[in-house]
């Protein structure tokens, strides 16, 4: 039988994969490309997969009680962060093997938590998040919730979706 952690951690691979999906789709696009509404600018590809392995690994690893993995470019990718120029991004495949390291990391810790360390209090109140159970909840939300993001990115490229 899984553990409640082991299945917290399934159901954010589970995420994860449909991030994927998505992001295969938009492997052949200019993932610098920012897309601009009334105004209003949309964050382009890459600044959503690093958006979400500095996320994943502030919100399933760090908050969790978790070791957490450092890379210098993090800030870049932080909540509100206004996106850089192209140049000002790191090298992609870096971003893209951090993305994946990140996210090996974060379900490895998350599925070895005991129900105790699920109660315990996360490092910091985020969010509306006060324990690790929280954290590792708003973790699969804020996936998904990027994961739609993409699929708009998708459709804005002419790329059918769904």
């Amino acid at each position: 039988m899984k553990t409640e952690a082991q299945v917290l951690a399934e159901m954010l691979d589970s995420t994860r994969e449909f991030t994927k999906w998505y992001l295969s789709m938009l492997k052949d696009v200019d993932v610098y490309k920012t897309f601009e509404l009334e105004g209003k600018k949309f964050n382009p590809v890459i600044w959503e997969i690093g958006h979400l392995a500095n996320s994943e690994n502030f919100l399933g690893t760090y908050l969790t009680g978790g070791k957490n993995l450092k890379f210098d470019w993090a800030p870049l990718f932080g909540m509100g962060v206004t996106p850089p120029t192209k140049e000002g991004y790191p090298d992609y495949k870096e971003i893209w093997n951090t993305f994946k390291e990140v996210h090996k990391n974060t379900i490895n810790h998350i599925s070895s938590l005991t129900d105790e360390q699920l109660d315990a209090p996360s490092r910091m109140e985020f969010a509306m998040v006060t324990d690790v159970r929280g954290a590792i909840q708003h973790c699969i939300r804020h996936e998904g919730t990027h994961t739609g993001h993409l699929g708009w990115l998708a459709k804005m490229h002419a790329i059918k979706t769904v």
